[in-house]
């Protein structure tokens, strides 16, 4: 098996697991017992498998569980390191990802919309292709692209997720 070593594939493949996560604790996150639980509906979860059939085994692996900053962190790092580290891309090639300012930039510039589209994305449910739509187009819009290419530029190291499990 030919595996890639495109840092930039592997960059867009990492974001999309990260967004995906994001999505899940925005909409499924449940308190009980003084603890917080990830609970996706069977029927999200059918939808899942269908249009993201990669992505399911991460809906699988944290559905029903406890979940945390730290576990969340771990939960995507693992799932990161066995889909892509060695499998998809060249062992040498994650490291490289998550060191990379592309990687850091498109993860604050996804938290940003978040953040400034929070209460929007609370009024209705939105499925993840929903979600990745309209942030498409919110990333389309000239101001962020101004501002992304100042990111850039200025070699801003804006606050992102770390992965420490790939290997």
């Amino acid at each position: 098996m030919i595996r890639s070593v495109s840092v930039k594939s592997a960059v867009k493949d990492a974001v999309e697991i990260f967004q995906f996560d994001l999505w899940l604790r925005f909409y499924f996150v449940q308190k009980k017992n003084d603890e917080l639980w990830i609970e996706i509906p069977d029927e999200v979860m059918a939808q899942i498998k269908e249009d993201h059939p990669a992505l399911h085994r991460l809906a699988d692996l944290v559905n029903d569980a406890v979940i945390d900053y730290k576990r969340a962190q771990e939960n995507v790092c693992s799932y990161v390191g066995a889909r892509l580290d060695g499998q998809k891309y060249e062992a040498t090639v994650l490291p490289k990802v998550f060191d990379s300012s592309a990687f850091k930039v498109e993860m604050y510039i996804f938290n940003l919309w978040m953040k400034m589209h929070e209460k929007y994305l609370e009024e209705d449910y939105l499925n993840f292709n929903e979600w990745l739509e309209m942030y498409d187009g919110w990333n389309s819009l000239d101001e962020v692209k101004e501002y992304r290419a100042k990111l850039v530029e200025s070699g801003t190291d804006p606050a992102t997720p770390t992965c420490t499990t790939t290997q």
